[in-house]
């Protein structure tokens, strides 16, 4: 393996979502993200260094290759750890992803939670960097063989993806356990006019029977989607895609149709008073890490179309003082105001009451560094997970006093459609 970075630049007419699945087919036992920004795709292949903090927040583990060594976190919190393994392993031009669980959330808040498989916090910096950019596409690593061989398969590419790999969609009732879904809702009803908190977002999951062709779902799913980003990520066993409506931080009907759901949407009471109070205490999360006064409301309350779903969508910004940097602004906006709910804290502590099974990655984050000031992390929802002993796909609604169970059961059925019959399963022959 040569210690210079080879870099190749070339352009090919076509459609980069498909050459973008067929490299993660193609390259499926490596570990891999891909992460698409308005209409760019980023894909970081093999394992130049892993960080990973284990479920419980207790063990970090680097993994460099086959190369692995743990300790237990002893006088560091995970953010230090993270910033630790940045500051190590960004390399000018380079890229970092990752992952974290929602029950980061309750780890860096001192709160108890019921530990899953999937870590807490992953981070991978790849061997192999691929950037598509509309025609123009690069491949850069230190593996100048693998380099010179992505690029030839990508050159070469038919732009064909194997049909048969998208004939094969999953049986997915998304139905399933909606009587206890209505019995959550009430309970946290019942929290609410107690006065326990404001807001929280209970979810559903529902399972999915065989095993998941992730690449195919990306290709199949992201056709089919309007997301704010994509994302598709293999890493140490664990495997999730996704379209996701918006971002927790960035340091189809017809015409008349869509237009009707618009007008109903912001017709709603429940949804405004929902959508307002959200944006009320993003701007209070973001008055502890920015300047003061910098604080802004950008398209106050647009309706802003994400596939088959319809949301309400307000953006709020600031300037972060000097003496914050992006993991402290990650910390106070993880989770998603929109993912877990009002007061945080304590509706994080309402979610692992109201919820038997851990939500692992669901409506965590996905991440990209790119330099020690560029971090974006998408949200992580219309999303399908799968690790050794399970897949499936999750959905949750905003519960306020005005909610209704039967109105809440509805609308996690309206966003598991989003991802549902584009999920695509591994053939049995």
């Amino acid at each position: 393996m040569s210690l210079n970075r080879t870099s190749i630049n070339f352009t090919i007419r076509g459609d980069a979502l498909e050459r973008v699945a067929a490299v993660l087919a193609k390259y499926g036992q490596d570990d891999y993200y891909a992460y698409e920004r308005e209409g760019d795709w980023f894909v970081g292949l093999g394992n130049q260094s892993t960080l990973l903090i284990d479920s419980k927040g207790e063990n970090m583990s680097i993994i460099t290759g086959s190369k692995r060594t743990s300790r237990l976190i002893v006088g560091s919190s995970v953010s230090d750890l993270a910033r630790e393994f940045v500051d190590k392993n960004l390399k000018p031009g380079g890229k970092i992803f990752g992952q974290a669980g929602f029950n980061y959330a309750a780890h860096i808040r001192g709160q108890e939670f019921k530990p899953g498989q999937w870590p807490l916090l992953s981070l991978l910096v790849p061997s192999i960097e691929l950037t598509f950019r509309r025609e123009e596409i690069t491949v850069a690593g230190f593996d100048n063989d693998r380099v010179r061989e992505l690029h030839d398969f990508i050159r070469n590419y038919p732009a064909n993806f194997d049909r048969i790999r998208l004939e094969t969609t999953a049986r997915i009732n998304t139905q399933e356990n909606s009587e206890e879904y209505i019995s959550r809702v009430e309970k946290a009803l019942l929290e609410i006019s107690n006065g326990h908190y404001v807001k929280v977002i209970p979810s559903r999951a529902v399972n999915i029977q065989d095993k998941v062709d992730m690449p195919a779902t990306l290709l199949l799913g992201r056709r089919a989607n309007n997301p704010a980003r994509s994302f598709c990520l293999n890493h140490t066993g664990f495997q999730a895609t996704g379209f996701s409506p918006e971002l927790v931080i960035s340091c189809q009907g017809s015409k008349d149709e869509v237009e009707r759901l618009r007008r109903e949407l912001l017709n709603d009471p429940k949804e405004i008073v929902e959508h307002v109070i959200s944006v009320k205490e993003a701007i209070e999360e973001l008055g502890q890490l920015c300047i003061p006064y910098s604080v802004t409301i950008d398209d106050f309350m647009s309706v802003r179309a994400r596939g088959s779903v319809q949301h309400l969508g307000s953006r709020v910004a600031g300037i972060l003082s000097p003496d914050k940097d992006m993991w402290d602004a990650f910390e106070i906006l993880f989770p998603s105001i929109t993912a877990s709910g009002i007061p945080k804290h304590t509706a994080i502590q309402a979610i692992q009451r109201l919820e038997h099974q851990t939500r692992e990655l669901y409506s965590g984050a996905v991440f990209m560094i790119e330099d020690l000031n560029s971090f974006e992390a998408a949200l992580v929802l219309r999303s399908v997970f799968q690790d050794t002993t399970r897949q499936w796909i999750q959905a949750g609604a905003g519960v306020i006093l005005q909610s209704n169970p039967q109105r809440e059961l509805r609308e996690t059925c309206e966003k598991l459609a989003s991802i549902a019959p584009f999920v695509v399963t591994e053939s049995r022959s």
